[in-house]
């Protein structure tokens, strides 16, 4: 299994594109928490870029959510950092910049790309911004945590 660091995005108004901006993101969502993102690769495409694999759940396995919730408005979303921990060992970190230069634009993305399907996001809905680490092999036996400063942190153990 990989994992990768994330915020999570938790909706309080729909978002449906085709022309979905980070503001229309910002004033949907409740609050982001901190993420680890497990992954499962499902979907095999040929000729696939990193844009294609950001907030589209093609590589989605679980989720998992902790932290402190808090207002997009409260912090500014691009500094979040985070210590992804194998073990004990810092095995990444990064900054949430890393998606798209805002992690609202890879949620923006996603509602923009999910409109040509016919598909908004809901209230209600969780939805991740993009990893703003590599992908991080996690085996049996290991403990995954991910530290994000003020916002908490989230641990995972792999039995």
């Amino acid at each position: 299994m990989r994992v990768e660091v994330e915020l999570a995005f938790v909706l309080s108004r729909p978002l449906t594109g085709p022309r979905c901006t980070v503001f229309d993101v910002l004033a949907a969502t409740q609050y982001v928490v901190p993420a680890i993102e497990i992954l499962n690769s499902h979907i095999e495409l040929t000729g696939r870029t990193i844009v294609d694999t950001i907030s589209d759940n093609a590589a989605m396995g679980v989720m998992v959510i902790g932290g402190r919730p808090v207002p997009v408005g409260d912090i500014d979303l691009r500094r979040v950092g985070a210590l992804l921990y194998r073990n004990q060992t810092i095995e990444e970190t990064g900054l949430a910049a890393g998606v798209l230069g805002k992690p609202a634009n890879g949620v923006a993305w996603l509602a923009n790309k999910l409109f040509r399907h016919g598909t908004t996001l809901s209230v209600g809905h969780i939805v991740l911004s993009g990893s703003f680490t590599r992908p991080l092999w996690a085996e049996r036996g290991d403990t995954i945590h991910a530290d994000y400063g003020n916002l908490g942190a989230v641990t995972c153990r792999f039995v």
